[in-house]
């Protein structure tokens, strides 16, 4: 499963994807013009968005037409219940896209056991960050894979926890 969270399929606006997404949102602002929703085909498959019950029960019944939605806390969500919620349906084997605040969440509550991170030859400016929550526990991190292609290197590292 592919685990998102609601401000990288806006930025990035997602195409409809080939399998489900598990996207993560406290607010459920996910307008019906995203081209994961515009440009779906009744083939696509349904994703689901893991929210509160509070974003659901004040949620447009336009949303509860394109997408499911599953509570994992009552004001906010809680990862810890998100995660479960997903092994509840066979969905052990998450993959996190991010973004950079979904990825500190994740670290915060010691959830993330591995990291795949990929360094590019290409240097751009601006402000974002890889992983945007304050405050982290210093994690230790064991490199399993690293290769190369292109100029990029692409690695793969467990937690310490997780040896």
């Amino acid at each position: 499963m592919i685990l998102v969270g609601a401000n990288t399929i806006r930025t990035e606006n997602y195409a409809p994807p080939p399998k489900p997404l598990a996207i993560v949102s406290n607010n459920l602002d996910l307008p019906a013009g995203l081209a994961m929703f515009k440009e779906a085909k009744a083939q696509t498959p349904r994703s689901m968005v893991l929210t509160s019950q509070a974003a659901i029960d004040r949620s447009p019944s336009d949303l509860r037409e394109r997408i499911d939605l599953i509570a994992c806390g009552a004001a906010e969500v809680d990862l810890e219940t998100a995660v479960a919620a997903l092994a509840d349906q066979g969905l052990t084997r998450i993959h996190c896209e991010g973004g950079p605040k979904l990825l500190g969440s994740l670290i915060a509550a010691s959830l993330l056991d591995e990291l795949l991170l990929t360094i590019s030859p290409v240097l751009v400016g601006g402000t974002d960050h890889l992983i945007s929550t304050p405050a982290l526990p210093a994690l230790t991190a064991k490199p399993v894979h690293v290769l190369t292609e292109s100029g990029s290197v692409f690695s793969r590292y467990l937690l310490a926890s997780n040896d």
